[in-house]
């Protein structure tokens, strides 16, 4: 299932806009602040509900005005549409019945993998955006797991509440949920990292970008559990305890979870240079769709914001040659359309902003 079109009201800097969208590849390009990145936060949260630009989504309703609509067609006569007013939950409306669906469920019909500009895995210092990267393979290829994933958050939950009231004898009981859930949170991401290390050393795309940039084959994940591998966690939570509830949270443990890139047996962000962690971000998350695909056989929609950025034009002509030979269907921003030399296989749309309004061409 494909998108077909969008149609967007009150969104951001748009009044209405009405777009059609490629089988294949969809490039929206345009000045900064021209209104671009909106096309794709559209599409995201009409999908997930959330937004990759802020987490207070009443700020998308277009300035004065006390809502916003986002329709999503399909190629298969389907329709999703989403009204969001302010201080209200988005009401969801799937094929003009009238249950309001939820984005729970819209999720998991509607999966997408996102490459934002701001996202190298190398220079990114929070390890959340590495979490999300696993938590969303979790969550479509190892559905059981993800419950895991609940559970440990319910945990952490609970436990930092007993640390700020200092109730001891129910933090001892936490300690020892956590403890017991522990052991396959970290079996679980540790295979899904050897997963993708598979598919860098076996893949097609791996093979596709390494005929300019040989390095990708040599790119491991090195998982860490989020505390030191070598300790006992149980030691490790009684010895944290005083430091915890000055925190008041869990300073070690499971929901630290991440992982580095390691490039002969270095850390990457100490060789690689800007683009080529670029590259190595691009790689990662077609990996991850393609690991949805062969998993789950959905074809999750791939959207990419300023991807031009920091990006030469070889290997993005390199990106653009693997969406369209193995049919991604895709939906990208960028500065500049001269970035990119296959236009008779990519819809282009220009963007300007006349000061008040976003508008397409």
């Amino acid at each position: 299932m494909l998108v077909k079109e969008i149609k967007l009201e009150n969104f951001r800097s748009y009044d209405f806009l009405e777009m059609p969208i490629n089988k294949g590849i969809t490039l929206v390009h345009g000045d900064n602040g021209s209104g671009k990145s909106s096309i794709i936060e559209s599409i995201m949260y009409a999908f997930s509900g959330k937004s990759f630009r802020t987490n207070e989504t009443d700020t998308l309703i277009r300035k004065n005005f006390k809502y916003f609509q986002v329709l999503v067609g399909f190629d298969d006569g389907q329709i999703l549409k989403v009204t969001k007013k302010a201080n209200e939950r988005a009401k969801i409306v799937q094929n003009k019945n009238k249950k309001t669906e939820n984005y729970a469920s819209l999720v998991k019909k509607f999966p997408t993998c996102m490459v934002e500009n701001k996202e190298f895995f190398f220079t990114y210092t929070n390890p959340e955006g590495k979490r999300q990267y696993l938590n969303k393979l979790l969550f479509y290829v190892e559905q059981q797991e993800q419950k895991l994933i609940n559970e440990l958050k319910k945990i952490i939950t609970q436990r930092a509440a007993c640390l700020k009231n200092k109730d001891y004898n129910q933090i001892t009981y936490w300690d020892q949920q956590l403890i017991n859930i522990e052991p396959n949170i970290t079996k679980t991401n540790k295979d899904l990292c050897e997963l993708i290390n598979d598919y860098i050393r076996n893949d097609e795309l791996i093979h596709h970008f390494a005929k300019k940039n040989e390095w990708i084959r040599k790119i491991r994940l090195i998982y860490s559990p989020g505390y030191e591998k070598e300790a006992n966690f149980s030691e490790i939570l009684a010895k944290n305890i005083e430091k915890d509830m000055i925190l008041k949270r869990t300073s070690e443990g499971p929901h630290r979870r991440s992982f580095k890139i390691d490039l002969d047996n270095c850390d990457a962000s100490e060789i690689l240079s800007r683009g080529q962690q670029k590259i190595a971000s691009i790689i990662l998350h077609l990996l991850q769709r393609q690991i949805i695909v062969d998993k789950t056989n959905q074809t999750p929609l791939l959207l990419m914001d300023d991807i031009s950025s920091e990006l030469d034009k070889e290997n993005s002509n390199l990106m653009l040659k693997y969406l369209i030979d193995n049919r991604v269907q895709s939906i990208m921003t960028s500065i500049d359309q001269a970035h990119f030399t296959n236009p008779d296989n990519v819809l282009m749309f220009h963007v300007e902003h006349n000061g008040e309004v976003s508008y397409v061409k």
